[in-house]
Protein backbone atom coordinates (compact mmCIF):
# COMPACT_ATOMS: atom_id res chain seq x y z
CA UNK A 1 0.00 0.00 0.00
CA UNK A 2 1.21 3.21 -0.74
CA UNK A 3 2.86 5.63 1.79
CA UNK A 4 1.40 8.68 0.23
CA UNK A 5 -2.46 8.81 -0.12
CA UNK A 6 -3.31 9.56 -3.93
CA UNK A 7 -5.00 13.45 -3.93
CA UNK A 8 -9.20 12.63 -4.54
CA UNK A 9 -9.95 16.44 -5.11
CA UNK A 10 -8.55 16.06 -8.62
CA UNK A 11 -8.95 13.31 -11.09
CA UNK A 12 -5.33 13.22 -13.20
CA UNK A 13 -6.37 12.46 -16.97
CA UNK A 14 -4.34 10.03 -19.11
CA UNK A 15 -4.13 12.60 -21.87
CA UNK A 16 -0.42 13.51 -22.03
CA UNK A 17 0.84 17.58 -21.91
CA UNK A 18 0.87 17.85 -25.76
CA UNK A 19 3.50 20.78 -27.61
CA UNK A 20 3.37 20.47 -31.45
CA UNK A 21 6.05 22.41 -33.52
CA UNK A 22 5.24 25.83 -34.18
CA UNK A 23 3.40 26.62 -37.51
CA UNK A 24 5.52 27.80 -40.60
CA UNK A 25 4.36 31.62 -40.96
CA UNK A 26 2.42 33.03 -43.98
CA UNK A 27 4.22 34.99 -46.84
CA UNK A 28 4.93 38.31 -45.29
CA UNK A 29 3.14 40.32 -47.74
CA UNK A 30 0.27 38.15 -47.20
CA UNK A 31 0.16 38.81 -43.44
CA UNK A 32 0.47 42.68 -44.00
CA UNK A 33 -2.48 42.55 -46.45
CA UNK A 34 -4.52 40.86 -44.26
CA UNK A 35 -3.91 42.73 -41.63
CA UNK A 36 -4.48 45.92 -43.23
CA UNK A 37 -7.82 44.25 -44.82
CA UNK A 38 -11.07 45.63 -42.63
CA UNK A 39 -12.85 42.62 -40.60
CA UNK A 40 -15.97 42.92 -41.87
CA UNK A 41 -14.79 42.15 -45.88
CA UNK A 42 -12.92 39.31 -44.67
CA UNK A 43 -15.36 37.80 -42.73
CA UNK A 44 -17.89 38.28 -45.85
CA UNK A 45 -14.37 36.44 -47.59
CA UNK A 46 -14.45 33.56 -45.17
CA UNK A 47 -18.07 32.84 -44.60
CA UNK A 48 -19.91 32.15 -41.05
CA UNK A 49 -18.03 28.82 -40.40
CA UNK A 50 -14.84 31.02 -39.42
CA UNK A 51 -16.67 34.16 -38.46
CA UNK A 52 -16.49 34.42 -34.10
CA UNK A 53 -19.97 34.51 -32.50
CA UNK A 54 -20.54 37.94 -31.45
CA UNK A 55 -20.19 36.64 -27.98
CA UNK A 56 -16.75 36.80 -28.74
CA UNK A 57 -15.84 40.89 -28.21
CA UNK A 58 -13.34 43.48 -27.38
CA UNK A 59 -12.23 43.28 -23.67
CA UNK A 60 -9.86 46.47 -24.22
CA UNK A 61 -11.96 49.28 -25.02
CA UNK A 62 -11.74 51.39 -27.24
CA UNK A 63 -11.02 48.21 -29.11
CA UNK A 64 -7.74 47.73 -30.17
CA UNK A 65 -7.58 45.75 -34.08
CA UNK A 66 -5.16 42.93 -34.08
CA UNK A 67 -4.16 40.13 -36.99
CA UNK A 68 -1.76 37.43 -36.88
CA UNK A 69 -0.92 34.22 -37.02
CA UNK A 70 -2.72 31.65 -34.09
CA UNK A 71 -0.08 29.92 -31.64
CA UNK A 72 -3.13 27.96 -29.75
CA UNK A 73 -3.50 26.43 -26.90
CA UNK A 74 -6.24 24.17 -25.44
CA UNK A 75 -6.91 24.22 -21.75
CA UNK A 76 -9.32 22.10 -19.31
CA UNK A 77 -12.14 24.56 -17.83
CA UNK A 78 -10.23 27.67 -15.71
CA UNK A 79 -6.70 26.30 -15.89
CA UNK A 80 -4.14 28.29 -17.43
CA UNK A 81 -0.92 25.76 -17.05
CA UNK A 82 -1.14 25.73 -20.52
CA UNK A 83 -1.04 29.46 -20.98
CA UNK A 84 1.77 29.32 -19.07
CA UNK A 85 3.99 27.03 -20.97
CA UNK A 86 2.53 29.23 -24.22
CA UNK A 87 4.33 32.40 -23.44
CA UNK A 88 7.91 31.80 -24.30
CA UNK A 89 7.35 30.14 -26.90
CA UNK A 90 5.18 32.67 -28.96
CA UNK A 91 6.91 33.87 -31.84
CA UNK A 92 6.93 37.61 -33.28
CA UNK A 93 3.38 38.59 -34.37
CA UNK A 94 1.66 35.62 -33.30
CA UNK A 95 -1.77 35.83 -31.41
CA UNK A 96 -2.06 33.81 -28.69
CA UNK A 97 -5.69 31.58 -28.86
CA UNK A 98 -6.60 30.65 -26.01
CA UNK A 99 -9.57 27.77 -25.81
CA UNK A 100 -10.61 27.24 -22.27
CA UNK A 101 -13.54 26.03 -23.46
CA UNK A 102 -16.15 29.04 -22.82
CA UNK A 103 -15.68 29.05 -19.01
CA UNK A 104 -15.96 32.09 -17.52
CA UNK A 105 -16.85 31.97 -14.29
CA UNK A 106 -12.72 32.85 -13.15
CA UNK A 107 -10.16 33.61 -16.11
CA UNK A 108 -6.88 32.27 -17.65
CA UNK A 109 -4.55 34.41 -16.99
CA UNK A 110 -3.98 38.06 -16.56
CA UNK A 111 -2.00 41.54 -17.52
CA UNK A 112 1.52 40.43 -16.23
CA UNK A 113 1.42 37.25 -18.62
CA UNK A 114 0.24 39.60 -21.86
CA UNK A 115 2.65 41.88 -21.09
CA UNK A 116 6.02 39.89 -21.02
CA UNK A 117 3.93 38.08 -24.24
CA UNK A 118 4.04 40.94 -25.69
CA UNK A 119 7.31 42.77 -24.67
CA UNK A 120 9.88 39.93 -24.50
CA UNK A 121 8.08 37.96 -27.15
CA UNK A 122 6.57 39.93 -29.75
CA UNK A 123 2.74 38.84 -29.38
CA UNK A 124 0.00 40.57 -31.45
CA UNK A 125 -2.77 40.06 -29.16
CA UNK A 126 -5.22 37.46 -27.32
CA UNK A 127 -8.02 35.52 -28.52
CA UNK A 128 -9.54 34.10 -25.56
CA UNK A 129 -12.50 31.13 -25.45
CA UNK A 130 -13.27 32.31 -21.47
CA UNK A 131 -12.57 34.85 -19.17
CA UNK A 132 -9.59 36.76 -18.70
CA UNK A 133 -8.35 40.13 -16.37
CA UNK A 134 -6.53 42.99 -15.41
CA UNK A 135 -8.14 45.56 -18.29
CA UNK A 136 -7.17 48.24 -17.25
CA UNK A 137 -3.84 47.68 -17.33
CA UNK A 138 -4.06 46.28 -20.82
CA UNK A 139 -6.00 48.80 -22.17
CA UNK A 140 -3.15 51.42 -20.95
CA UNK A 141 -0.40 49.61 -22.06
CA UNK A 142 -2.17 48.96 -25.53
CA UNK A 143 -2.99 44.98 -25.83
CA UNK A 144 -5.45 44.11 -28.06
CA UNK A 145 -7.53 41.52 -25.95
CA UNK A 146 -10.82 39.54 -27.38
CA UNK A 147 -13.18 36.66 -25.46
CA UNK A 148 -15.72 36.41 -23.62
CA UNK A 149 -15.84 38.07 -20.42
CA UNK A 150 -13.75 39.12 -17.86
CA UNK A 151 -13.42 37.84 -13.78
CA UNK A 152 -11.10 38.84 -11.29
CA UNK A 153 -10.22 35.20 -9.77
CA UNK A 154 -7.39 33.04 -11.32
CA UNK A 155 -7.62 29.47 -11.27
CA UNK A 156 -5.59 26.64 -10.84
CA UNK A 157 -2.54 25.57 -12.70
CA UNK A 158 -2.79 21.79 -13.05
CA UNK A 159 -2.74 20.68 -16.91
CA UNK A 160 -2.84 18.89 -18.61
CA UNK A 161 -2.96 21.30 -22.08
CA UNK A 162 -2.16 20.95 -25.60
CA UNK A 163 -0.02 23.44 -27.32
CA UNK A 164 -0.49 24.22 -31.39
CA UNK A 165 -3.58 21.93 -31.88
CA UNK A 166 -6.80 22.65 -33.36
CA UNK A 167 -8.91 24.85 -30.75
CA UNK A 168 -12.69 26.00 -30.63
CA UNK A 169 -13.34 29.61 -30.30
CA UNK A 170 -17.18 31.52 -30.55
CA UNK A 171 -18.09 28.72 -33.24
CA UNK A 172 -15.27 28.72 -35.38
CA UNK A 173 -12.21 26.28 -35.59
CA UNK A 174 -9.01 27.74 -35.25
CA UNK A 175 -5.72 25.73 -36.28
CA UNK A 176 -2.42 26.81 -35.76
CA UNK A 177 -1.27 29.27 -38.20
CA UNK A 178 -4.71 30.28 -39.67
CA UNK A 179 -4.52 34.27 -39.49
CA UNK A 180 -6.81 35.92 -36.88
CA UNK A 181 -8.22 39.05 -37.58
CA UNK A 182 -10.06 41.59 -35.16
CA UNK A 183 -11.36 44.52 -35.28
CA UNK A 184 -14.45 47.17 -33.01
CA UNK A 185 -16.78 44.94 -36.11
CA UNK A 186 -15.72 41.20 -34.27
CA UNK A 187 -13.19 38.32 -35.24
CA UNK A 188 -12.81 37.26 -38.85
CA UNK A 189 -10.36 34.34 -39.25
CA UNK A 190 -8.36 32.77 -42.58
CA UNK A 191 -7.61 29.32 -42.55
CA UNK A 192 -3.73 28.27 -43.87
CA UNK A 193 -5.30 26.66 -47.03
CA UNK A 194 -7.21 30.34 -47.48
CA UNK A 195 -4.99 32.95 -47.40
CA UNK A 196 -3.67 32.76 -50.76
CA UNK A 197 -7.56 33.10 -52.63
CA UNK A 198 -8.66 35.51 -49.90
CA UNK A 199 -5.80 37.73 -50.67
CA UNK A 200 -6.48 37.30 -54.07
CA UNK A 201 -9.92 38.20 -54.08
CA UNK A 202 -8.65 41.73 -51.43
CA UNK A 203 -6.49 42.69 -54.75
CA UNK A 204 -8.80 42.19 -57.69
CA UNK A 205 -10.86 45.40 -58.65
CA UNK A 206 -14.39 45.59 -57.62
CA UNK A 207 -16.86 44.65 -59.73
CA UNK A 208 -19.78 46.71 -58.00
CA UNK A 209 -21.37 49.55 -58.99
CA UNK A 210 -21.49 51.33 -55.78
CA UNK A 211 -24.38 51.83 -53.19
CA UNK A 212 -26.89 53.11 -55.94
CA UNK A 213 -26.26 49.90 -58.20
CA UNK A 214 -26.63 47.66 -55.12
CA UNK A 215 -30.16 49.06 -54.30
CA UNK A 216 -30.99 49.10 -57.58
CA UNK A 217 -30.61 44.75 -57.77
CA UNK A 218 -32.35 44.86 -54.04
CA UNK A 219 -35.09 46.26 -55.82
CA UNK A 220 -35.00 44.26 -58.48
CA UNK A 221 -35.17 41.26 -56.24
CA UNK A 222 -38.05 43.20 -54.36
CA UNK A 223 -40.34 43.40 -57.22
CA UNK A 224 -40.01 39.86 -58.06
CA UNK A 225 -42.08 39.32 -54.72
CA UNK A 226 -44.87 41.61 -56.03
CA UNK A 227 -47.96 40.23 -57.49
CA UNK A 228 -48.00 40.05 -61.36
CA UNK A 229 -50.82 41.25 -63.34
CA UNK A 230 -52.69 38.98 -64.88
CA UNK A 231 -52.05 37.93 -68.54
CA UNK A 232 -53.92 39.61 -71.52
Amino acid sequence: MSATPPDRRWKRPLAPFLIQPHAAPPEAARLAQLRAADVTRLSDLVGRMYTCAPEVRPLVLPALPMAGPAFTVKCPLGDNLGVMAAIRRIQPGDVLVVDGQAFTRWCMGGFELLKVARDDYGMAGLLVNGAWRDMAEAQEAGIPIYGLGVSPHSGPKLGPAELNVPVACGGVIISPGDIVCASVEGVAVVPCRSIDVVCAALSAPSAGHGIHGFLDEMEAHVAAWQPQGDAA
